[in-house]
């Protein structure tokens, strides 16, 4: 549980350091939950975070730039940033609406984590990371559960690196697939026949490399799509949930209540505010 917020007296506690407009967030002496949105085209020039820290983007798009790459991100980005790195950000022109994680140097130490953490960003995609990270979005709205767990399970996701090697162009393919399903719904056997593959050795496959399910996948895919809708356009709910993929109004209401904790109109509604 989070404990009640309070001051470090060496520094170490993580603070409020992100820019564009800040909607909500939750704070203590080893985390800071941040929730950020940024208009299309802003622009953040080179600067630093004092915090290590663990960027999800739910909706938009950017380019951030650092010493060592440039990353393009689309919603379902993770971004691992170590205290003290440098990097810029290029919002495109929908913008962007992200949560970050902040964790105290001081916490890093006592979990004896630290030093196995990579010394420069690590991008991921999805999967189980992005999972997280909207558990973390809930926690905003229901209340901090489980927090040093949950941060636990991320920093241990990056410390080991994507649980297997580069995955194979027949994988990307069935990635793109699921992107696409909006407009035609897949199941794990369409989607197996189309990137020439069995359908066991594509399940097995979403574990390996996103550390989900297909339909896990699936679903977080879609998600992300009515989180773009949601914010960035007015659209009626019910078209936003077919636009999505969803059977109907009762089906998103179900699973963005499940994800973050409230319903379509009220994430709606907290996005504009």
């Amino acid at each position: 549980m989070m404990r009640r917020p309070s001051h470090s007296v060496n520094g170490s506690a993580p603070g409020v350091s992100f820019k564009g407009k800040i909607l909500r967030r939750q704070r203590d002496q080893s985390f800071s939950i941040t929730e950020t949105s940024h208009p299309g085209g802003h622009v953040l020039s080179r600067h630093r975070h004092a915090s290590a820290y663990i960027s999800f983007l739910i909706a938009g798009s950017y380019v951030e730039a650092s010493a060592s790459r440039e990353l393009v991100c689309s919603p379902g980005a993770v971004i691992w940033h170590p205290s003290g790195e440098v990097h810029s950000d290029r919002f495109h022109p929908r913008g962007g609406h992200l949560v970050n994680l902040e964790i105290s140097t001081a916490w890093l130490r006592s979990a004896s984590l630290e030093s196995g953490l990579p010394p420069v960003p690590r991008f991921f995609s999805g999967g189980l990371p992005f999972a997280l990270g909207l558990r973390l979005y809930r926690m905003l709205h229901s209340g901090p559960q489980e927090l040093d767990e949950i941060a636990a399970e991320l920093l241990g996701f990056f410390i080991s690196g994507p649980p297997a090697s580069r995955p194979p162009a027949w994988f990307q393919r069935a990635m793109e697939i699921v992107a696409d399903s909006s407009r035609h719904p897949v199941t794990l056997t369409e989607t197996a026949a189309q990137a020439g593959v069995h359908p066991v050795h594509l399940s097995r496959s979403f574990r390996r490399y996103l550390g989900c399910t297909f339909r896990e996948h699936l679903g977080r895919v879609r998600l992300t799509r009515a989180f773009e809708s949601l914010l960035k356009s007015k659209m009626r709910i019910v078209d936003v949930a077919c636009a999505a993929g969803f059977a109907d109004h009762a089906h998103l209401c179900r699973a963005l209540k499940g994800a973050v904790g409230v319903t379509p109109s009220a994430f709606r509604w907290l996005g504009a505010c």
